[in-house]
């Protein structure tokens, strides 16, 4: 089939290829003038399968609920804002902040991460694609011994799903990662399973590979509509003109409101803004091996070649980009806690990142009012330990295959 793919970040691009995989006629198109400029091109570097703790919690509807009135934490509301979009998605959020909900919801997101980190390496072997990937494990840093033991407490649930922690004092942590020999932490716990690698420089090598296998790459390329006919999708209406085709999957991060009225499917969507600073490795030797979280200010790092990754924050505040100074200095200057003298903080460069968040925290598949319309979506805060799977499972959808792991939780709905 002739099949177009809207949106060239990890879920469009890996999609493309799995499509293109397949023998489909892939056409992969992006409103941005390069591949994987939003989300994907900021995001924190971590494939972080052992982390999949659902977003709705117990413990978050505490914060939540106090982000409405301070401002002052990880994370950031501002109710002060007439956004229905947000009330909505928010109060279908709360409503999952039980621990019922988030028994069930921890189940079904291990089981779709772990089989999602499955298929990156797939796909990595396959296309033998560079990304700067680092296997081996992830470092999450506590500062103090009763945060240690927090986090040792923390993973405990994820222990019991089979994943493999080591618990670190300094010295051992250091043993593994001389870079934080000058850290101020009591220990960390060290995810063994877990990895990190460059996703945007993934995204990219990644859409020249499909390339290579017959896919035709549209930058610069808004999607303005959808042609139907027949109850199904015949075509897509750009900025660069009418492209026919036999399907499409819409794998788009934050979906434009007018977008979405056609997709004829219930897309809980919403930005959840985190702030990204990239800084040059001055000196490697002092610089971190592994990525990593510093648990006590929920920051992550990440080494990407002669760079340096931070991504922290959650705010909900809309779809606009902008970011305050504080927010990047703060990671800037975490830097140079960690790391002192390995980056050269005057040339860091920072930028926001929307996540594209469902209420669960979990993505949706599969096909609404259109039958040959797919969606691949709300990849939000673990895009790019997600991506892979499901590209895995939509080429599978696409061609009436069993998917890989059971969609029950993750089916998108007709609106």
């Amino acid at each position: 089939m002739r099949i177009a793919v809207l949106g060239a970040g990890l879920a469009g691009v890996t999609t493309a290829w799995c499509l293109a995989k397949d023998g489909h006629e892939v056409i992969l198109i992006e409103k941005a003038p390069r591949i994987a400029d939003a989300a994907s091109g900021a995001n924190g570097g971590i494939v972080s399968a052992s982390r999949a703790f659902p977003w709705p919690s117990p413990q978050m509807l505490k914060t939540f609920l106090k982000a409405l009135v301070r401002n002052d934490q990880a994370v950031r509301v501002y109710p002060m804002r007439w956004d229905p979009e947000f009330w909505a998605w928010g109060l279908r959020f709360l409503g999952n902040c039980h621990a019922a909900s988030y028994a069930r919801l921890l189940e079904r997101k291990v089981r779709y991460v772990r089989y999602s980190q499955e298929q990156l390496g797939r796909i990595a072997d396959e296309s033998g694609v560079a990304f700067h990937r680092k296997q081996g494990g992830v470092m999450y840093l506590y500062r103090t011994p009763e945060a240690l033991a927090a986090g040792i407490r923390k993973v405990e649930p994820m222990k019991a799903l089979g994943f493999s922690f080591r618990v670190l004092d300094k010295a051992a942590a250091v043993a593994i990662d001389p870079g934080l020999a000058n850290a101020p932490i009591a220990g960390a716990v060290f995810s063994t399973s877990d990895e990190s690698g460059d996703s945007a420089m993934f995204c990219r090598e990644l859409a020249a590979a499909c390339e290579g296998l017959g896919a035709k790459v549209l930058l610069d390329c808004e999607v303005k509509g959808l042609v139907f006919g027949g109850g199904r999708v015949t075509g897509v209406e750009t900025t660069s003109g009418r492209i026919q085709a036999d399907g499409a999957v819409a794998a788009l991060g934050l979906i434009d409101p007018h977008l979405r009225r056609q997709l004829g499917a219930d897309l809980p969507i919403y930005p959840v803004k985190g702030c990204s600073v990239t800084l040059p490795i001055a000196n490697a030797d002092l610089g971190p091996r592994h990525a990593g979280m510093d648990e006590s200010k929920l920051v992550a790092y990440c080494p990407m070649g002669d760079r340096l990754r931070l991504t922290g924050g959650a705010e909900f505040s809309g779809y606009g980009r902008d970011y305050r100074p504080a927010d990047s200095a703060r990671l800037v200057a975490l830097a140079g806690e960690l790391f002192p003298g390995a980056t050269d903080l005057a040339r860091a460069e920072a930028r926001a990142c929307l996540r594209p968040m469902t209420p669960e925290s979990t993505p949706l598949f599969g096909t609404a009012r259109y039958p040959n319309l797919w969606f691949n979506v709300g990849l939000g805060h673990m895009g790019w330990t997600m991506a892979s799977g499901g590209a895995r499972i939509t080429a599978d959808l696409v061609a009436g295959r069993k998917t890989g792991v059971p969609l029950d939780g993750l089916q998108v709905r007709s609106a």
